[in-house]
């Protein structure tokens, strides 16, 4: 399969109904601002596999392999598979891409109570927290756990308009 590339980051273009009307003749510049907007709408949403990580990490913002269009975070869904209770093992490297060992036992003491997996839409952090219980009620709560992450991202619409550096 072959990958896409761009020369330069594309951006969309309002045109006039009245430039697209039936018996008009197309010009040169409509055909360009069409493929533009074509060129747009192919990289306008895109997925990237981000990775593994643990509690602590930033998921750093992705960056188009098409164009070089570096995602901000308002830009970005993180889509989140949690991996694992326990911690990761020495070695282990933020936003590897092959799956992660596991540290051979838990951090807290008992069975596996509920775990929270989350990723800070402002700053990209993640977060885990991994509780265990002991019969008794004794609850021990430890920021264990690894994930997965995935990110969709959506460019923010970028209208240009004739004489700002888009024609």
């Amino acid at each position: 399969m072959s990958q896409l590339t761009l020369a330069e980051i594309p951006g969309f273009f309002d045109l006039p109904d009245a430039d697209l009307a039936a018996g008009q003749p197309v010009t040169d510049y409509v055909m360009t601002k069409i493929s533009n907007n074509a060129k747009f709408g192919v990289v306008n949403d895109e997925r990237f596999y981000m990775g593994w990580f643990a509690n602590g990490d930033t998921v750093p913002t992705p960056v188009s392999v098409a164009d070089g269009y570096i995602y901000s975070l308002l830009e970005c869904e993180f889509n989140i598979v949690g991996f694992a209770s326990r911690a990761p093992a020495p070695g282990f490297v933020p936003g590897q891409q092959a799956e992660p060992v596991q540290a051979s036992s838990n951090s807290g003491p008992g069975e596996l109570y509920w775990f929270n997996f989350d990723i800070d839409d402002s700053t990209g952090k993640v977060a885990t927290r991994v509780s265990y219980y002991q019969p008794g009620g004794a609850e021990t709560i430890t920021n264990d756990g690894m994930v997965k992450v995935r990110v969709r991202a959506k460019r923010l619409t970028q209208t240009l308009t004739p004489g700002t550096g888009g024609d």
